[in-house]
C-alpha cells in the first residue's frame, strides 16, 4: 500500500477527556479487554489538549507543552481504522477532547489546521473538497445506519477548511 492515494482528510475527536498519541494507540490495539484489538489504530495524528493522561487529566493540572502537540502513530502509507468503507484513500487526525461537551483548545484549532494544510500540499488535496469531519464522511458515503457528530457540535468542519484554505496560497487551492 506504499503508493495509495490520498483523496480525502478526515477529523476525529476522541470523546476523552485526556490522552495522547500512546494512549490512543493502546486503547485501538491493545488485545480486548483493555483495547480494541484492532490491528491498526483509527488515525495516523492525534493532536493533544494538555491532558496527555489520566494523572494529569484527575489533578487538573495541564503539561503546558502537550496542548496542540501532535504525536504521530501510525505510518501515512498504511491505512488505519478511522471511518468504516473511508480507510483505503484517506489519512485521519484525532483531537483529544469532547468536543458535543467542550471546544478544543486554540493550540489545537492551529495545529488542526497547520497539519491538514501540510497535508493538502503534499497530496495535492482542494481543502474545500478533500477535507471531512468522521460524521459528514460517514453520511457521505451512506451505508451505515447511524450518523455521528464527530468530531463534536462544538468543531465547525466549515470553519476548518476555511482555515485551512486561507494558509494555503491560491495557487496551492485548486480552483
Amino acid at each position: 500500500m506504499a503508493n495509495r492515494k490520498i483523496r480525502n482528510l478526515i477529523v476525529h475527536h476522541s470523546v476523552s477527556a485526556w490522552g495522547d498519541g500512546d494512549v490512543i494507540m493502546g486503547w485501538h490495539t491493545n488485545p480486548k479487554p483493555k483495547g480494541n484489538g484492532w490491528s491498526a489504530p483509527g488515525y495516523h495524528a492525534v493532536i493533544c489538549n494538555g491532558y496527555p493522561n489520566y494523572n494529569a487529566w484527575s489533578k487538573r493540572k495541564p503539561v503546558a507543552a502537550a496542548d496542540g502537540r501532535v504525536d504521530r502513530i501510525w505510518p501515512e502509507d498504511k491505512p488505519s481504522n478511522g471511518c468504516k468503507y473511508a480507510n483505503a484513500d484517506s489519512l485521519h487526525v484525532c483531537l483529544i477532547g469532547d468536543f458535543d461537551k467542550d471546544a478544543p483548545t486554540e493550540r489545537q484549532m492551529e495545529k488542526l489546521t497547520d497539519l491538514l494544510a501540510f497535508w493538502c500540499r503534499k497530496y495535492g488535496l482542494d481543502p474545500r473538497t478533500a477535507i471531512f469531519g468522521h460524521g459528514e464522511m460517514q453520511r457521505k458515503i451512506g451505508k451505515e445506519g447511524y450518523s455521528k457528530t464527530c468530531p463534536g457540535k462544538n468543531v465547525s468542519m466549515t470553519a476548518v477548511r476555511k482555515a485551512v484554505a486561507e494558509k494555503m496560497s491560491l495557487a496551492e487551492v485548486k480552483k
